[in-house]
């Protein structure tokens, strides 16, 4: 017997799907929406986007991405993930972005100069571009020179860059400077993980009673507020209360599953288990 038969839920409450089905935008999710849409609407050119690792920064930017693609059909919006990319690999990445079809086997200055071509002949019909850049804190010395020379074309269109809170401090000074609106995504407070849970379990139309008020405290004190490690501890909670038969994810189990799996969960626990999903099969 599955788990999600245990609990009669129909699928795993904490799954986002492909189309943002499951997508949990209120507290501080709502104000990040709000400013983001602020710095396009106001012809800003660069925000930040800050926050802890694992609190969402790629979720939420795949989400306003697909809200403003919906809203305005004259923008043209376009999200880069920059994990572990080198100074050779923004343009390819970019161009590819823009233009599935696009070769980009072609030299690096080639790919810069077809995206130059691309973002004039947009801004000639009067397409706005938005460039989300991800992960920007995990890119070398290289790539920040390519983007500062991006930024600098006479173009009107409008950057985010999202970063880990911790690494802000390894920013290039321009990025400090030129920044006009920083989009801050912090951990969770109780409340709004006791509504994160509420709207998890609501959506698949799930008994909301299944994690009790001191389970899910004790999930957010053991997450740190962390949406990623909320995910994970719950996750295993439902897996290890069915195997036990409980009618309730309680904070005894919390603490249990933390510990028999040592999830890494604010530092205390070695990670052992990395997957962001369980099979719900």
């Amino acid at each position: 017997m599955s788990y999600l038969r245990h609990w009669k839920l129909p699928r795993s409450p904490f799954t986002i799907g492909p189309n943002g089905r499951g997508m949990f935008t209120g507290g501080t999710t709502e104000e990040a929406m709000a400013r983001s849409e602020f710095l396009v609407e106001q012809g800003k050119r660069l925000g930040l986007v800050i926050g802890p690792s694992g609190v969402g920064k790629t979720t939420f930017l795949k989400h306003f991405c697909k809200t403003r693609n919906s809203r305005a059909p004259r923008e043209n919006l376009w999200i880069i993930n920059l994990r572990c990319a080198v100074g050779g690999l923004l343009a390819k990445r970019i161009l590819s972005a823009m233009d599935p079809c696009q070769d980009t086997r072609w030299s690096e200055e080639n790919c810069w100069s077809r995206i130059n071509d691309h973002l004039f002949a947009e801004s000639a019909i009067g397409h706005r571009t938005v460039l989300v850049l991800d992960n920007v804190h995990d890119v070398n010395d290289d790539v920040y020179q390519a983007i500062s020379q991006l930024w600098a074309t006479q173009i009107p269109w409008c950057m985010f860059l999202s970063v880990d809170d911790d690494s802000i401090v390894n920013l290039p000074r321009w990025i400090l400077d030129q920044c006009e609106l920083k989009i801050e995504l912090p951990s969770w407070d109780l409340g709004q993980t006791a509504d994160y849970f509420d709207f998890a379990l609501h959506q698949v139309g799930g008994n909301c009673e299944i994690f009790n008020g001191q389970a899910i405290t004790r999930i957010q004190e053991m997450s740190e507020g962390i949406p990623r490690k909320i995910v994970q501890i719950s996750e295993l909670a439902l897996v290890a209360g069915a195997v036990r038969k409980s009618e309730k994810v309680t904070s005894e189990l919390v603490e249990q599953v933390c510990d028999e799996f040592t999830l890494s969960v604010g530092g205390k626990f070695p990670l052992i288990w990395q997957d962001q999903r369980l099979n719900a099969g």
